[in-house]
């Protein structure tokens, strides 16, 4: 789970300014503005508009009356960045009297944009559609989104998002996507429907997230189809599939957005139709790894596998329109769109990170936005079967590079070549979010 996040990206463009939300404001290294020890006397909030305060006191590790530390200052940084409605976030001090009085002073980002969503994936290609977005509804910040889409897919979503529910440290993302396409890959129309709803219970004290954290998640999806489309389908007329499941996650690394250090952990179990009903009938196992290590000052090692096991048997119990496909710049680059398909997969993926110019803020007029530049050089490979395991074991894999550009509200947006190991073949593709988040997606 991407706590917090729609699952469905996109990228703000409101006028001809690419600016709004997203990424941290931290660019480089900075000390801390207070010496460790010093007991804090008052803290002041500055610059809030439309956030109320009970959102920017919940983040916050220091309080008044005991010694400032300045490792808690950074943490509530992170924090209150991550909450995607504040441009900037910045501390001041000012040592009074064996004490010390802080100020926490904040830009927030407008809280209400209109902007294009732009989505590309390798079953639809480029799509996209006027859209509207509340990043910080009612001063609470929950995120509210309705984005349209039109070109490689048709798409309809509302969604709600946070990182608190009310007080409680729990994240969540309902999302309704509405879907009305041709899908070239399994060659049938999909007119769906899908409502969708991720919790995250974290397992820290007091009120104040951990990295440890107990998921929950529930899906209803319905799927209709003409008659050209019988052999996709489970049962004539449509297909039901309710979907339950449950999880653990462990979250250490030091951001959500471009990390550099730190461990992403999920393991996750959901029991797909079966007794919960409709003709789908079969269980996923899901494990998603991503390790950060930074080996230089500007140099990250980012290394993923992401393993999804479904069980059932295709065309009686798993539906075809739920197969895996890799074979593109969101699943295994260097190779063409729909190279592989299969019930489960296994995608293994290690690159490098390189900082050519690091994430900088963009200010004009009341817009704030961000931007930096990373080179890349990577490594990747897939497996996907319809059978009971993996028994070949054949992975195929290849080796990529590109340019990243990180951009506010897109995380990034992803210029690459690849060709595979066992044949020089170059393929080339542009992708919009970071792989490790899309190639979760149902349509990717």
């Amino acid at each position: 789970m991407r706590p917090g996040r729609s699952p469905f990206r996109y990228l703000f463009v409101p006028g001809l300014i690419v600016a709004c939300a997203g990424l941290p404001a931290r660019s480089e290294p900075r000390s801390c503005p207070v010496t460790d020890s010093l007991k804090i006397t008052s803290m002041e909030f500055e610059g809030l508009g439309t956030t109320r305060r009970e959102v920017v006191q919940r983040e916050l590790r220091n309080k008044v009356g005991v010694p400032f530390e300045c490792g808690k200052w950074e943490a509530e940084q992170a924090g209150l960045e991550d909450l995607d409605i504040f441009a900037e976030v910045r501390l001041r001090a000012e040592e009074k009297d064996s004490g010390v009085i802080l100020t926490y002073a904040f830009r927030e980002l407008p809280p209400y944009i209109p902007f294009v969503a732009v989505s590309k994936t390798d079953q639809d290609g480029l799509s996209l559609g006027p859209a509207l977005a509340s990043l910080n509804f009612l001063g609470q910040g929950i995120r509210a989104e309705f984005i349209t889409r039109f070109g490689g897919t048709t798409e309809f979503q509302g969604s709600l998002s946070s990182t608190r529910l009310w007080d409680l440290p729990v994240k969540y993302d309902l999302a309704v996507l509405r879907v009305d396409s041709y899908n070239n890959f399994e060659a049938f129309h999909e007119d769906s429907w899908r409502a969708k709803l991720d919790l995250a219970q974290s397992l820290g004290e007091a009120g104040l997230p951990a990295p440890a954290y107990i998921l929950y998640a529930g899906e209803l999806f319905f799927l209709r189809g003409g008659k050209a489309d019988s052999g996709i389908l489970l049962r004539e007329g449509g297909d039901f599939v309710p979907r339950l499941g449950t999880g653990v996650l462990w979250d250490g690394r030091d951001r959500r957005h471009n990390p550099r250090r730190g461990l992403y952990q999920e393991f996750r179990i959901t029991q797909n139709g079966g007794f919960l009903g409709g003709p789908a009938d079969f269980l996923e196992s899901l494990s998603d790894t991503r390790l950060y290590l930074p080996w230089q000052s500007r140099n990250t090692l980012a290394m993923s596998g992401l393993y999804q096991f479904r069980s059932g048997t295709l065309d009686r119990t798993f539906g075809r329109y739920d197969r895996f496909h890799v074979g593109g710049v969101n699943t295994l680059r260097g190779y063409s769109n729909d190279a592989y398909r299969g019930k489960s997969e296994a995608i293994l993926t290690v690159e490098n990170r390189m900082d050519w110019v690091r994430k900088r803020t963009l200010r004009l007029w009341r817009w704030s936005g961000y931007y930096g530049l990373q080179g890349i050089l990577g490594w990747e490979s897939a497996s996907l079967w319809d059978h009971k395991a993996l028994l070949e074991g054949d992975f195929h894999s290849g080796a990529y590079g590109g340019v990243h550009l990180l951009i506010a509200g897109a995380d990034r947006i992803r210029f690459e070549i690849g060709s595979k190991s066992a044949k020089f073949q170059v393929e080339s593709d542009i992708g919009i979010l970071d792989k490790a988040d899309v190639q979760r997606f149902r349509a990717r």
